[in-house]
């Protein structure tokens, strides 16, 4: 596995972002965060969780819509 160091596991992540591995599951199909699968593990580009934390204010909550809640978003979420 290169650049292990780069990446970071869905339970890990989950707990940086403060909510479920599901939750984190779907903020990369909604393309929120860079996930790759390798061996049947799903791994998150460390750069990408980054940025999505400074971009909510370290809060990771996506609405129905699919943004990111930071502010209110255009569908009426917030």
């Amino acid at each position: 596995m290169k650049e292990s160091s780069a990446r970071l596991p869905i339970p890990i992540v989950a707990v940086k972002m403060n909510t479920t591995p599901l939750n984190v599951l779907m903020h990369i199909k909604r393309g929120l965060l860079k996930g790759i699968e390798e061996d049947g593990v799903w791994l998150v580009d460390c750069k990408s969780l980054e940025a999505l934390l400074a971009e909510s204010g370290g809060k990771a909550e996506v609405c129905a819509s699919g943004c990111v809640k930071k502010h209110a978003c255009s569908a009426g979420c917030g």
